[in-house]
């Protein structure tokens, strides 16, 4: 279940956001700046709903905290305010606001706010985890060309060695023999990292393919 921190100071409004967002989400209520700075970093929540008008510290310089900090700052943020403004929203926005509602809000317009940022969330992390999961194909097509070359020549000096020393030294042709058996698991998972992007592929996302690393 998704998790949401709103910070509200009012009753009112908290019993509005329980009653709306209760049953869909995981929904944690915080009244003032320190709380809900605290509560963002140990809980991770996937959305924060922000009063405007807070005790002590308001809205705005808890969004520019939350922004500003690495382990808060892509957590999408939505102002609520009582007052419906272009100053208002141009501000918010300046703070790092993702979206702005205002007060009285409706169950519907809310529900489908906090949705789409949702959503829109799943798909920048979707994207971050494409990218890592692009270089970690080309790593692997890159590290097999890479030991392709040296795996070779040392096989090719293997058998030269194996045939120079014939039959006469058997301990010595058994030791070659148990390398070469090692060097041939070793080029069998070359192999098989080289095939990867063909043979391992797994749909992803966008209609994009990436590697199944639980199939190298």
């Amino acid at each position: 279940m998704k998790k949401i921190l709103a910070v509200e100071d009012s009753k009112v409004s908290q019993a509005q956001l329980l009653d709306i967002l209760g049953g869909k989400y995981e929904v944690t209520l915080e009244e003032n700046g320190a709380a809900a700075m605290s509560t963002a970093v140990e809980t991770g929540p996937d959305l924060i709903l922000l009063d405007i008008n807070l005790p002590g510290m308001n809205g705005y310089d808890i969004c520019r905290l939350l922004k500003g900090d690495a382990r808060t700052r892509e957590i999408p943020v939505i102002f609520l305010t009582g007052c419906d403004t272009g100053g208002e929203k141009v501000m918010g926005f300046e703070a790092g606001a993702d979206d702005y509602i205002v007060k009285p809000f409706y169950s519907e317009e809310l529900v489908a706010r906090v949705s789409l940022h949702l959503a829109s969330r799943r798909e920048k992390q979707m994207a971050v985890e494409f990218e890592r999961l692009k270089l970690l194909r080309e790593m692997a097509v890159a590290i097999s060309h890479e030991f392709n070359n040296p795996l070779t020549v040392i096989l090719w000096h293997l058998h030269l060695a194996t045939k120079q020393l014939g039959e006469g030294n058997e301990k010595a042709c058994a030791h070659l023999s148990d390398l070469k058996l090692e060097l041939d698991k070793i080029r069998r998972i070359v192999a098989r990292l080289a095939d990867a992007s063909r043979d391992a592929k797994t749909e992803y996302v966008m209609g994009e393919e990436m590697i199944d690393v639980n199939r190298i």
